[in-house]
């Protein structure tokens, strides 16, 4: 081999040195994070196989931006249809069902909206449409403001236009903290407000209907778009999470002696 040679194929063992990692990083939905639930499966995982998981907790349409640029190797999220275009766009190689929970709607607890005794939510939705009540929108494009969305449209509904639907662009930690304020309504994943603290007057008043469903999915990105991504690892992550101890972490995971996620069979 020549020393022209010899130098040329040095330089390339090394670029591949230096691209390799030693961790993987999650781009996630903000739920997995304000639960706690991600640092204990990155700690076990860590432990088992001396791979870090390094997360980066912002709303779904966020995490999905992120992904579309290659700025991570994992995306966990939570709103389907899509997480399902990511992949017919050639970002990730395939979803697969991680863990679910649901969506409830929490308000003052003297409830003047009288929501409660509601059997539907479409009839939810059009009381909560009134300017009487205040409700608070994440309107930061995350799987829950999606959701939130769907169901104003669904009702048949416009989404609010007055005072009185008040948009936070936040984190769902942060729009909780100004409905316990403002002593307002607001729609938020069960896992969030079980594990959150500063609940003051505020209660749930419409929960366990099918429209607030809350699937989780986890996909990791195409490494035929992106060269970089530690697709090997990735896998053996989703695969922990699906078929191994991640699974048992995630169904056992309770906050105040209460299941905030549930596996799939």
């Amino acid at each position: 081999m020549s020393f022209l040679k010899l130098i040329s194929t040095f330089f390339i063992f090394f670029s591949i040195s230096l691209q390799a990692r030693d961790y993987i990083i999650v781009q996630s939905t903000t739920s997995t994070a304000n639960t706690g639930l991600l640092d204990i499966l990155s700690e076990r995982f860590f432990i088992q196989t001396g791979i870090e998981v390094r997360a980066v907790a912002v709303g779904t349409g966020t995490a999905i931006a992120n992904a579309k640029k290659g700025d991570g190797d994992i995306l966990i999220v939570h709103s389907k249809l899509d997480e399902l275009n990511f992949i017919e766009e050639g970002f990730g190689v395939e979803r697969f069902d991680l863990m679910y929970n649901d969506f409830i709607i929490v308000g003052p607890k003297n409830d003047p909206a009288n929501i409660s005794n509601k059997k539907d939510i479409a009839d939810v939705m059009k009381q909560l449409a009134s300017s009487k009540y205040k409700f608070i929108s994440r309107d930061d494009n995350s799987g829950t403001h999606k959701k939130e969305l769907l169901l104003w449209k669904t009702a048949g509904l416009q989404v609010p236009k007055d005072n009185s639907y008040l948009k936070t662009g936040s984190s769902m930690a942060n729009a909780i903290n100004v409905a316990v304020e403002m002593q307002a309504y607001l729609l938020t994943d069960r896992g969030t407000w079980i594990s959150f603290k500063n609940k003051n007057n505020l209660k749930i008043l419409f929960e366990k209907n099918e429209s607030l469903f809350n699937p989780y999915g986890v996909i990791a990105i195409n490494p035929k778009k992106f060269p970089h991504v530690e697709y090997q690892k990735s896998k053996k992550f989703i695969n922990w999470l699906l078929k191994g101890e991640g699974k048992q972490l995630i169904s056992n995971y309770k906050v105040d002696n209460q299941q905030l996620f549930f596996t799939y069979n």
